[in-house]
C-alpha cells in the first residue's frame, strides 16, 4: 500500500451513523472497529468503549489488555506480574496511558501512567528515555515496539516523540507530521510489516491492511480522532478505537504545501517527475519554522530523506561561495573593484579582441560580467561574439574518470574549455561558472586552504552549517542523483572540482540557517555575530555591476516588503532553489535528487502561495 493521509474533516456523527462498531452499541459510546481479534477482546471492547479506551494492546502470544480513561480494565493472556502491577496502579488512582509488550514475549512489558512508568525486561535505552521524559515534566502517552525486536522502539510524550531503530520512512513521517504544530499520539507496527503514525487530526500509514486504512478514514470522516490502533501478532488482525472528536487545531501550513503542488500532492508530483527524494525548509521570523523530507535518498534504498540530508546544491554553490568571497575581501582588505589576476598565481589568457588593459574585477566575476564566459565554441575560435547558446556551467566527472585539479580545469585539461578573457570585462552579462572558478582559485591562493577548509572555518562553522561541504566526497550521508526516469545516475553523483561553481553539498536546514542570518544581518542596525559585517552583508544583497544581482545572488522586488534574493541550481541528477525575504524575515529552500527543475519550481510556487510571498 502506498503512503496515505487525510486532511481534517469536520462534522460530528455518532458511532451508529458511521457504522464503526461491531456489534452495534449505544449511540453515546465511542466508535471502535475490530477485525480478526480474539472474540473475548471484541466483546469486552463493546462493553468498555463507551467509557473511552485509553489503551488497548496485544501481547506477542495474542493476549490482550485494555484500560479506559476512568480506570476500568480487562485482560487475557498477559504476564501475571504485568496484570498485578496494572491492578495495583489503577487501585491507587493512577491514570494508565499505555501498556506495551516487546515482541520477544515472556515477562516483558511496560506501563506508563500520569505519574511514572513500571517496566520489566524492555530495552534499557527505551526505559531510560521514558524516565527522561518524566523527569523533564512530560508524561509518556504511548510506547511502541516494532516486530523485529531488539533495541527498536518509539516513545511518545505529551509534547514530542523519540524513536530508535525503526523504519526510516516511519521516522520521516513522524517528524513531518509534527512540523505543522501537531503532536504524535500513536505509532503502531503490524507483525506483517508496515507502520502507522497518528498525529491528532492527521495520519500516515505504510503497508497496513486496506480495510484498516478505510476504517481510519471513516473515523476521520465522522469527525473522530484515532486514539488507539493496535495490530495482532496472529494473521493480520487489528483494532481501532476513538474516545472523542478530533481537536480543533490551527491550519497546518505544511499540509497545505504538501497538497497544493500544481493541484496535486507532493508525492504525486514526485512520481510524475521521477524524483525519489525532496527536502524543504521554510524560514519564518528569521528561524527555520518547519522542515520536511519526502521519499528516499536513493531509489530502492532504505534511507529516507530528512531535512539534514545532504544534496548537491549545484549552482547555489555560487551564492554560498559569494559569502566566502566577501568574507575574504573584508578580512584581507581586498577591494571588490580590484583586478582579480594578481591574486591567482596564474596568467589568465585573453582573446586577441579583448583590450589589453581590461580588468576582470572581483565584483564583475561575482555578477557574471567579468568577461570570462565559460563557453569556447565560436567560429572562428578566437571570435569575441557568436558564442554557443546556454552554457556557463560544468558537466562534472562520473565514475571511472580522473578528476582534474583546479589548475588543470583552468588550463582546459578537463572536460571544459580553458578559462580565458573572452569578452571585454564589464561590457556584457554572461552567466559564468568559470568566473567562480577564478574566485575559488583566489581564495585558495590567498589563504593557503582548500575552498572547503576555508568555507568551513570562516562561514559554515560560525553559522552552524554542519552538513555543508565543498569537498568532492564529504563524509556525511549523501543523496544520490537520478535521471528523469528515476534511475540512479552512474556513480550516484558526479564530482565537481569547480567547487565554488557547482560542488557544494548542503541541506535545507543549513540553507535555512544561512537565510535567517542574512536576513538578520540585512535588517540589523549594526554588526551581528557571523562571517560578514553589516556593511558586507548589505553589499552582498545590493545591486552591483549587474542591475538584477547582488553578489552571487539574484534580486527581485527591491524597495518593497517582498524584496528577495535567490539562486537555483542544476547538476546532473540534482535540482535546487532557495529564496530569502530580508524584509519579511522569511525564506525557503528546496533540494531534490531528480533531473527535472519543474518539481522544484512547483514546490516553490506552493510555498509562496501558502504564505502569500511574491
Amino acid at each position: 500500500m502506498d503512503r496515505r493521509r487525510f486532511l481534517t474533516l469536520t462534522g460530528a456523527a455518532g458511532a451508529a451513523a458511521v457504522g464503526l462498531a461491531r456489534p452495534a452499541h449505544a449511540a453515546a459510546a465511542y466508535p471502535y472497529f475490530n477485525r480478526r481479534v480474539p472474540d473475548a477482546a471484541h466483546t469486552k471492547m463493546g462493553e468498555l468503549a463507551r467509557y473511552g479506551i485509553a489503551t488497548f494492546a496485544f501481547t506477542p502470544s495474542n493476549g490482550w489488555v485494555m484500560v479506559t480513561r476512568d480506570g476500568r480494565y480487562a485482560a487475557a493472556g498477559v504476564p501475571s506480574e504485568c496484570f498485578a502491577e496494572l491492578k495495583k496502579l489503577l487501585a491507587a488512582g493512577r491514570k494508565v496511558h499505555c501498556v506495551a509488550f516487546p515482541p520477544e514475549g515472556g515477562n516483558r512489558w511496560l506501563i506508563t501512567t500520569d505519574t511514572g512508568v513500571t517496566a520489566r525486561n524492555v530495552p534499557e535505552e527505551c526505559y531510560q528515555r521514558v524516565l527522561t521524559y518524566y523527569k523533564a515534566g512530560q508524561q509518556v502517552v504511548h510506547v511502541a515496539f516494532p516486530p523485529a525486536g531488539g533495541n527498536r522502539w518509539v516513545v511518545v510524550g505529551t509534547k514530542d516523540a523519540f524513536s530508535r531503530g525503526i523504519d526510516d520512512e516511519c521516522y520521516q513521517m513522524m517528524r513531518n507530521l509534527t512540523q505543522g504544530g501537531r503532536r504524535i499520539t500513536r505509532v503502531a507496527f503490524p507483525y506483517t510489516g508496515g507502520w502507522a503514525v497518528v498525529a491528532q487530526d492527521e495520519f500516515h500509514v505504510r503497508g497496513i491492511d486496506d480495510e484498516c486504512f478505510k476504517e481510519m478514514n471513516d473515523l476521520a470522516a465522522g469527525g473522530w480522532e484515532v486514539h488507539n490502533i493496535a495490530f495482532s501478532p496472529v494473521g493480520d488482525g487489528w483494532s481501532l478505537c476513538s474516545r472523542g472528536q478530533a481537536p480543533a487545531l490551527p491550519a497546518d501550513p505544511v499540509r497545505k504545501v504538501e497538497n497544493s503542488v500544481r493541484g496535486a500532492t507532493i508525492w504525486q508530483r514526485m512520481r510524475d517527475y521521477g524524483t525519489p527524494g525532496v527536502a524543504i525548509a521554510v524560514v519564518i521570523g528569521n528561524r527555520v519554522a518547519w522542515s520536511t523530507g519526502y521519499g528516499w535518498l536513493e531509489a530502492g534504498g532504505g534511507a529516507a530523506t530528512h531535512p539534514e540530508s545532504a544534496f548537491q546544491a549545484a549552482s547555489i554553490s555560487k551564492a554560498v561561495a559569494s559569502v566566502g568571497v566577501l568574507r575574504l575581501s573584508q578580512t584581507l582588505g581586498l577591494p571588490l573593484s580590484g583586478d582579480v589576476r594578481p591574486h591567482l598565481g596564474w596568467t589568465l589568457p585573453r582573446r586577441a579582441c579583448v583590450p589589453e588593459g581590461s580588468a576582470p574585477t572581483i565584483d564583475r566575476l561575482l555578477t557574471h560580467r567579468g568577461g570570462v564566459i565559460g563557453r569556447g565554441s565560436t567560429s572562428p575560435a578566437e571570435a569575441c561574439s557568436g558564442f554557443a547558446a546556454g552554457g556557463g556551467g560544468f558537466a562534472g566527472y562520473g565514475p571511472g574518470v580522473s578528476v582534474p585539479s583546479l589548475l588543470q580545469v583552468m588550463n582546459g585539461e578537463g572536460n571544459s574549455p580553458r578559462i580565458e578573457l573572452t569578452t571585454e570585462p564589464g561590457a556584457e552579462y554572461h552567466y559564468s561558472g568559470a568566473g567562480f572558478v577564478l574566485l575559488q582559485r583566489m581564495i585558495e591562493e590567498k589563504t593557503g586552504l582548500s575552498l572547503d577548509a576555508y568555507m568551513t572555518r570562516e562561514v559554515f562553522g560560525p553559522l552552524g552549517m554542519k552538513t555543508s561541504s565543498y569537498a568532492l566526497s564529504p563524509a556525511f550521508e549523501l543523496a544520490s542523483g537520478h535521471t528523469s526516469t528515476g534511475a540512479v545516475i552512474p556513480g550516484r553523483r558526479n564530482r565537481y572540482p569547480e567547487s565554488a561553481a557547482a560542488g557544494l553539498y548542503t541541506s535545507v536546514l543549513d540553507l535555512g540557517r544561512l537565510m535567517a542570518w542574512l536576513n538578520r544581518a540585512w535588517s540589523a542596525t549594526g554588526d551581528i555575530a557571523g562571517p560578514l559585517t553589516r556593511a558586507s552583508a548589505r553589499t552582498l544583497l545590493t545591486p552591483g555591476p549587474q542591475p538584477d544581482m547582488g553578489r552571487g545572488l539574484f534580486l527581485a522586488n527591491r524597495g518593497t516588503r517582498d524584496f528577495s534574493y535567490t539562486h537555483d541550481g542544476s547538476n546532473y541528477g540534482f535540482k535546487s532553489v532557495f529564496r530569502g525575504y530580508p524584509e519579511l524575515g522569511a525564506g525557503y529552500a528546496i533540494l531534490v535528487n531528480g533531473n527535472q527543475s519543474g518539481l522544484v519550481n512547483e514546490i516553490a510556487a506552493a510555498v509562496r502561495s501558502v504564505y502569500g510571498w511574491a
